[in-house]
């Protein structure tokens, strides 16, 4: 299961981050890598978000 998270303020993405960097699980810790740099692609105009329906249908 993959969840994404977008958060609108850096610092606390960095933060959050910082408290999963300690799990020290690997995939936990790539997933929200990829998160935050598919926050950064959609800041720069890059990517398209996807619909909040979309996510509460994965879970």
């Amino acid at each position: 299961m993959q969840v994404a998270v977008n958060f609108k303020n850096e610092t606390i993405a960095q933060k959050v981050l910082w408290i999963l960097e300690h799990f020290k699980d690997d995939e936990i810790i790539n997933n929200f890598k990829d998160g935050l740099r598919e926050i950064e692609l959609i800041n720069q105009g890059k990517l398209t978000s996807r619909p909040v329906q979309d996510f509460l249908n994965e879970l």
